[in-house]
């Protein structure tokens, strides 16, 4: 799929933040999305192909062997894998970061085992922390560790995941653009801590324009003051 490149910015006081500047992407599943500000592609490819290499070295456990049987795992793996791995999109929106499961199949492949769609949006004042964590180590032991991890975190994260690590508010595996959605996540939350709008395609010159409202408006309180000190005189003067 040819690249989608975007013209997408968000202004802030004095200007546009650099951060959203010459972003680019593939995925189209947000086309038309009302807000958008950028999208963040998967490397769908590279995270079926590690999840499928941890599959097998799992299935070498009897026990991952027997209960994944249930769900007719050793026969389906890959097109699970498949499945769940390109039902992902993330982006960022004037609202907060946007996390989007399509629709997919499950298990077997049956129409009665489909999942449906759900998405999640972590709006930016919420936000309490967003990091990257860089690929090290293995899983299983032999398979080496090469997604990075973006993990988002919310005043309400907290406790243990399932596989003993910290429970995140959300966390995006595989991202190819990892640290720019990391800057962009945190320019996005001071510009709406600072209480500046957040629009895609504003003119830069409406963006100043906006940014200088307050001197112009301290300037037009200043003219009006020294009318009415002025007819306040001739009020005095006719008296007289």
């Amino acid at each position: 799929m040819d690249a989608l490149q975007t013209e997408y910015s968000v202004p802030t006081k004095g200007g546009r933040l650099p951060e959203a500047q010459g972003l680019q992407w593939e995925d189209r599943f947000f086309d038309g999305e009302e807000g958008l500000v950028a999208v963040f592609d998967f490397e769908y490819e590279k995270i079926a192909s590690f999840q499928e290499k941890v599959a097998m070295a799992s299935m070498l456990f009897p026990p991952v062997l027997i209960f994944g049987s249930l769900a007719c795992y050793p026969c389906c793996f890959r097109q699970q894998i498949q499945w769940n791995t390109y039902s992902q999109h993330v982006a960022v929106t004037q609202d907060g970061i946007k996390y989007v499961q399509d629709k997919r199949k499950t298990a077997c492949g049956f129409d009665c085992t489909d999942a449906g769609k759900t998405s999640k949006t972590v709006p930016f004042d919420k936000i309490t922390d967003c990091d990257v964590t860089e690929p090290a180590g293995a899983t299983c032991l032999c398979v080496d560790n090469v997604l990075p991890v973006v993990n988002v975190d919310t005043a309400s994260s907290g406790g243990t995941s399932g596989e003993g690590g910290p429970l995140h508010e959300l966390s995006l595996v595989g991202l190819k653009q990892p640290l720019e959605l990391k800057k962009l996540v945190w320019a996005m939350k001071r510009a709406h801590t600072q209480g500046q709008p957040v629009h895609p395609n504003a003119p830069a010159a409406a963006i100043m324009n906006r940014a200088g409202s307050n001197e112009d408006t301290n300037s037009i309180l200043r003219d009006i003051r020294s009318e009415l000190k002025e007819l306040n005189a001739n009020i005095k003067n006719t008296d007289k």
